[in-house]
């Protein structure tokens, strides 16, 4: 059954050149006064339909009438699949859910995509009206366009040739309360508009429900867009200009009651500054020509003129690849604890710091062989902390988060420590033992070597060649042997470098 209203039925033939004209000027006011739309894992939102324009904007895509279109953006957040069900209803008692006594109202839609911003400059040109089915980029018509009810593959095989992303409408009263919408392989940042209609002309709420949420494959939608002003508070890019950024300010049925932005001005200051200087010409709700570190400041304007109230909002945008910053580091335990927690500390422009730039990531690299060759022991982790780290050399590299361009490393950190064991066999491999790092002393480190009995058995220069397992001239028997050292404490760990003694054992292996 085609949908048509009464209204389209008495128009003359005369009057669809004018008519059309109209319909153009109108398709593209609505389309940029969109409104945000996302889908909630708890079906708690729901959006306001249209009522009192029957007329609509007459034949788009699958649908033969358009009464009471209703203009929505959506933002995806995570890449994958999506599959909607979109429904309409009088809430009657506002608690946005579908109630059993609560009447439901037929929901047709169409949905574009998927667009770089939410803010089409020109909708005539960008959202096509109708299908192209040879592909030849003429004569695309609505009525080349399929009803997703009745071919499901048609749009997500791109059957259409057109970006036209998905359509639907009910045929029988029976199944007008639900349709279905998918969005297939969507990426991260894309926006897609979606036109829904009220074919009623009776109040009530739309509901965007994400069917195949938390399967694989599947995306979500980003719910950040329903918050006024700009999604983000910072940007950090790793020397990729120019960049765009978007804000809305969307109405609010509050209360209060909060009209729409629908004039813009973007402006911008340098960092750490207030000053901020009008863009000239930036008067949409993005910008697309950030080619510089700054604030960037949206303000928005309802229909009269006026500055809405969460106007303005801003972003502060940074260049991470160009930053200059320091790595330290603290250890938390002391010399010989054999495992230690290092943990980086990065200091940086405090201008960069109160922008909130702070999102680096750290890696561990180590000296294995004690050759002056480093190489990585942990892999770059978002925290600065790194746990159970026996003694040896390390190097922290540090650098802003998915910035290869400007890693920064710390000085070599030599922890003072003794391996377990040792194997002296002749494969010169742990032929010997030695404390590891005892060249950093003020006074010469004195290591004593005993066996289980406490007879002494070596006292051992540690910059020396280390205790090869005899006494005597005799081979020692596998076993465990302690040992006690004098030694000054680290400079990291304590300033005044105080002389202490540690004992503890180790394992000889043949």
């Amino acid at each position: 059954m085609t949908k048509l209203l009464p209204q389209i039925l008495l128009l003359f033939v005369l009057f669809c050149f004018s008519s059309t004209l109209l319909n153009a000027q109108d398709f593209d006011t609505a389309c940029q006064n969109s409104q945000p739309f996302c889908s909630d894992a708890s079906l708690e939102l729901t959006f306001p339909n249209t009522t009192g324009d029957l007329d609509g904007l007459g034949e788009v895509g699958c649908l033969n009438t358009t009464p009471n279109p209703s203009w929505y953006f959506l933002l995806i957040d995570e890449a994958g699949d999506l599959v909607f069900d979109i429904r309409q209803w009088m809430d009657a008692d506002g608690d946005n859910r579908l109630d059993r006594n609560e009447r439901q109202l037929d929901v047709d839609f169409i949905a574009w995509g998927p667009f770089q911003t939410s803010f089409i400059i020109n909708c005539e040109d960008e959202l096509p009206r109708g299908c192209d089915l040879n592909g030849d980029g003429e004569n695309i018509r609505p009525a080349e366009c399929a009803n997703n009810a009745d071919e499901p593959d048609f749009y997500i095989n791109d059957e259409d040739n057109t970006n036209i992303i998905d359509c639907s409408y009910a045929r029988t009263s029976d199944d007008n309360f639900i349709e279905t919408f998918t969005i297939p392989n969507a990426q991260t940042g894309e926006f897609y508009i979606v036109l829904i209609t009220n074919f009623s002309d009776e109040a009530g709420v739309i509901q965007l429900e994400q069917t195949n949420l938390g399967e694989d494959g599947a995306g979500t939608t980003d719910c950040s867009v329903l918050e006024p002003g700009i999604p983000q508070d910072r940007i950090a890019t790793c020397g990729e200009f120019p960049l765009t950024i978007e804000g809305r300010f969307p109405a609010s049925t509050g209360p209060p009651a909060v009209p729409a932005a629908v004039t813009f001005q973007w402006s911008r200051a340098d960092l750490g500054n207030t000053n901020f200087v009008d863009i000239p010409g930036a008067t949409f709700p993005f910008y697309d020509q950030v080619n510089s570190n700054g604030i960037y400041r949206l303000r928005g304007f309802d229909a009269s003129g006026i500055e809405v109230p969460d106007s303005p909002d801003q972003v502060s945008v940074l260049d991470v690849s160009q930053i200059t910053f320091e790595v330290g580091y603290t250890i938390t335990e002391g010399s010989f604890s054999n495992n230690y927690t290092l943990t980086a500390e990065v200091s940086t422009d405090p201008i960069v710091e109160n922008e909130g730039f702070t999102d680096f990531e750290y890696r561990l690299d180590r000296d294995v062989n004690m050759d002056g060759i480093f190489v990585e022991y942990r892999a770059f982790q978002s925290s600065p902390v790194f746990e159970g780290i026996p003694a040896g050399d390390y190097r922290i590299v540090a650098r802003y988060v998915n910035c290869p361009d400007n890693e920064r490393m710390s000085v070599d950190i030599m922890i003072l420590g003794y391996p377990r064991y040792f194997t002296p066999n002749g494969d010169n491999f742990h032929d010997t033992w030695n404390l590891i790092n005892p060249e950093d002393q003020p006074i010469p480190a004195l290591v004593y070597i005993f066996d289980r009995h406490g007879k002494l058995l070596k006292q051992l220069n540690p910059t020396g060649a280390g205790w090869d397992g005899t006494y005597n001239g005799n081979l020692m028997p596998s076993s465990q042997y302690w040992f006690k050292v004098e030694f000054n404490e680290q400079a990291d760990r304590d300033p005044n470098r105080s002389r202490k003694i540690f004992a503890g054992s180790f394992s000889l292996i043949r």
